[in-house]
Formats: C-alpha cells, sequence, structure tokens
C-alpha cells in the first residue's frame, strides 16, 4: 500500500473554512481474514541498559498492570484495517466486538490515528490497522487483531500511539517503542540513525525508569519515577518544549529532559504537549493556533506556538489530574470529576454550546469566516464524575464512574458510535445493542474511529 502523506499544521485559520474535516483514507487491497488470534514466532528481544542510580528521590510507584478486563468494542471508519473486523467490515456505525481477541483478558485499549493496540492481562499487546510505517509491530493482516512480535518475555503495562509510531511501557520502567516519526516532507526517523523500525526496540535514552507515557501525532512525552519530563519526536510547532533548528530536527528524536520537576501528569494534544506539577500548577506548550494552550493574552495565549511550558493560571485551582488533547483542542479532567475544555470548536469538539465560543472575527465581519475556539477553561456542564477522558483528532470520549460512556465532536466518520454522521454538540451516553448492560472500563480514540473496553 502507498505511505499515507501527511502535512503538518498549518498555523493560520483557512480563510474560508470553519473546520478542517478529516479526509476517509484510502482502502488497502483485500486481505484474507484469520478467525483466530495469529502468534507469530518470536524474534530477538531487544536488551535495556540497566538504569543509574538517581540522586533524586523517587515521587512516582512503577505502574502495575490492570487487573479489569473486558470486550473491546470498535466503531467508526476502517479503511485501513483500524476497527479489526476483517476487510469486508469496513465500518461501524455501534460499537462492535473485535473477534480476534474475544478470548483474551483485554485489560486497555488504545488508538492511534490510523491503528489500535490492546494490552492483555499477561501484559502482551495485540495490535491491528495501518502498518505502513510499521506500527504494528509485527507483519501480517492489517485487518486482525495479531500479537506484536519481540516483546514475548516482557510484561507491558502501559501503551501509547502516535500516527506512526507505537511506545510500551514494561513492568520494569523501561520504555519500548516501533515505526518512525514524520515531517511536513515525509518520513522523518524512527532515531538518528534508523528510519523506521520495524520491530519493538528498547529506548535506552532513560537514566532511571519511566511510570508514564503520551504521544501526539509524531511526538512523545515520557514521565520519569522522579517527576521529569523528557520529550522527543518532531517539534517544528513547539511540542517538545525546546527549540529544534530546522536544519538540526533529526536531533529532536533523541529524548531529552525538559525544565521541569515534581511533576505528576503529562498529556499530549496532535502538536501541543501538559504536564502537571506536584503543586497542582498545569504548564503547556506547543501550538497554540485555536488556543488549545488554554493561556491567557499575558501568559502568551496570543502566540501561535509557544516553544515552552508555560503555566496555564486558568486551571491553577482546578486540581488537575489528566489532560488530553486532540488536532487543535484539549479537555482537562480535576480530581472531583469536572472536564474543562478549551480550543477549536466549529465541529463542537469542546463539548460547549456556541453560544460560549468566542470568535477573532473583526466587527461587523461574517464571524462563519473565521475560527470558532474556546480561548479559556471552560467546564463543561451537566458531567459529572468523570473517571477519565480521551480526545480523537476532532471528537471525545469520557468515562463515569458509573461505567457510562460519553461522545461528542466531529462524527462524520461514525466515530461517536451513535448511527449517525452529523457532529454533535454535547456530551452524549454512548449506547449500542452490543453493549447493552456492561459496565465500560476504558475508552479509545483514533483519527477517524473510537473503540471501549466493557465487561
Amino acid at each position: 500500500a502507498s505511505a499515507r502523506v501527511r502535512k503538518a499544521p498549518v498555523v493560520k485559520a483557512p480563510a474560508k473554512k470553519t473546520v478542517a474535516k478529516p479526509k476517509k483514507a484510502a482502502v488497502k487491497a483485500p486481505v484474507p481474514m484469520d478467525t483466530e488470534p495469529e502468534v507469530p514466532k518470536e524474534p530477538s528481544m531487544p536488551t535495556p541498559t540497566p538504569f543509574l542510580k538517581s540522586r533524586t528521590a523517587a515521587v512516582h510507584s512503577l505502574p502495575q498492570r490492570a487487573t479489569a478486563n473486558g470486550t473491546v468494542f470498535v466503531f467508526g471508519n476502517g479503511d485501513c484495517g483500524q476497527l479489526g473486523l476483517g476487510e469486508d467490515m469496513l465500518e461501524r456505525k455501534k460499537p462492535f466486538p473485535v473477534p480476534a481477541i474475544k478470548d483474551q483478558a483485554i485489560v486497555d485499549v488504545v488508538s492511534g490515528g490510523l491503528h489500535t493496540m490492546a494490552l492483555d492481562a499477561d501484559g502482551h499487546l495485540w495490535s491491528w490497522g495501518c502498518n505502513d510505517q510499521k506500527t504494528l509491530g509485527r507483519d501480517g493482516d492489517e485487518f486482525a487483531a495479531a500479537r506484536v512480535q519481540g516483546l514475548d518475555n516482557t510484561r507491558i503495562v502501559r501503551v501509547a500511539c502516535s500516527d506512526s509510531a507505537t511506545f510500551a511501557l514494561a513492568e520494569d520502567g523501561h520504555v519500548y517503542a516501533w515505526g518512525t516519526f514524520r515531517s511536513a516532507e515525509g518520513i522523518m526517523g524512527f532515531s538518528e540513525s534508523v528510519l523506521v523500525q520495524g520491530r519493538p526496540e528498547v529506548i535506552n535514552a532513560f537514566r532511571e525508569p519511566i511510570v508514564d507515557l503520551c504521544a501526539g501525532v509524531d511526538h512523545a512525552l515520557a514521565l520519569s519515577v522522579s517527576g521529569k519530563v523528557y520529550a522527543w519526536g518532531y517539534g517544528q510547532q513547539g511540542q517538545l518544549g525546546r527549540l529544534v533548528m530546522e536544519r538540526r530536527r533529526l536531533h529532536g528524536l533523541t529524548p531529552e529532559r525538559l525544565r521541569l520537576h515534581d511533576v505528576q501528569h503529562i498529556g499530549c494534544g496532535s502538536y501541543h504537549s501538559f504536564a502537571v506539577t506536584r503543586d497542582g500548577s498545569v504548564y503547556a506548550w506547543g501550538l497554540n493556533n485555536f488556543h488549545q494552550l488554554g493561556l491567557r493574552a499575558n501568559e502568551g495565549g496570543a502566540e501561535e506556538i509557544v516553544h515552552e511550558p508555560t503555566v496555564v493560571s486558568g486551571l491553577k485551582d482546578a486540581r488537575i489530574v489528566k489532560i488530553s488533547g486532540g488536532e487543535h483542542h484539549s479537555i482537562a479532567l480535576s480530581a472531583d470529576g469536572t472536564l474543562y475544555a478549551f480550543g477549536r470548536s466549529d465541529s463542537h469538539q469542546t463539548g460547549l454550546p456556541f453560544s460560549t465560543l468566542s470568535s477573532d472575527a473583526p466587527a461587523g465581519d461574517d464571524a462563519s469566516s473565521h475560527k470558532k475556539a474556546i480561548t479559556a477553561p471552560t467546564q463543561i456542564k451537566d458531567l459529572e464524575s468523570i473517571t477519565d477522558i480521551v480526545c480523537g483528532s476532532n471528537h471525545n470520549l469520557a468515562l463515569a464512574a458509573n461505567g457510562k460512556a460519553y461522545s461528542w465532536g466531529y462524527g462524520e466518520m461514525l466515530q461517536l458510535g451513535n448511527g449517525e454522521e452529523e457532529d454533535v454538540e454535547l456530551p452524549t451516553v454512548l449506547t449500542g445493542q452490543k453493549i447493552e448492560g456492561k459496565n465500560v472500563l476504558k475508552v479509545a480514540a483514533g483519527g477517524q474511529h473510537s473503540a471501549i473496553l466493557a465487561a
């Protein structure tokens, strides 16, 4: 199949366009569908380098693998196999179970732009979807779930997906990755010496164990046991938190530590990043062309690219425990289960009524030709006891303590799971015959598809 070419975002709003609608991916040649999960022969294992003894006291414990397991259900567009339902089922309007892993005890599911990863109770990863840049970590059928190769003796506890790469965190704190990063011109590289990494490779750039990972379209963040943050990938929109010269952009492929301390949580949007410190401060950096960083004017909110971590004063007392971002919007979750949204909303990405929106349109101009955005963190009303939030490119899924999931935003690719192709303005409960009577355990949102774990 031909490689999918993606361009870096344009920092100026389109002159006569209210939202950049995701394009449907080209349908690949049919691939035979296996009825049983494919468990390939394991290649040689990557060798991690022992960590150095840190002079900084640990503020985090190594993460434990989740124990609650269930069935993965998918919905949305599956032209590239990201639904895992075979080459004859390329879209689903409502949640539908992934057949190849129905007998596996799955504990987590994560979506990238055009691929999906599932983690089982034994710490093994299963992948399906677009494999143009070896994003799946294996060969074989892209339209059916199969085990990632090369990690047979490694127990994975967390996973993060970019558009063209996958990052896995082992229970001992080592990070494994495969695939590649892309720039505006095409493939940038997996590292300074490897263009595309076909199998899981350990990243030995960290001197201490890692406890969390997140990824944007073409960058990644890692949080260490002592509360330090590392960033690597493509950085021309400021998403790495440091200035990377274009002629030396390959230097961005090596993880480097940011000047942040006592970090508790990290988060990624497509081209922007977040960190939350122990004192509750929220830092943001990267692309800001639709106010997706949530910064006030005197904090750099008028800048379209913010290269250094900057405090978001609008979330100062919100006690944020998770923050996620899409292409041009962001949503933060507080400790009391409240959601705060900011950024682009012309396809209802923020879950706030249009009456809440601010526009940059000069007085007397037709506001429809200007970008619609929430410029500061604003609470999403009528949502309570939320425990998780994930942002796709232009849509979102939230999980409540009662086991219900909500979806809203851009819906043309059926990624909201409500059976319709219309955008949805406000968070709406996800329903469906296949999930009736089940509790949702995990939510995941990709570019044109979504997934949930339910039991």
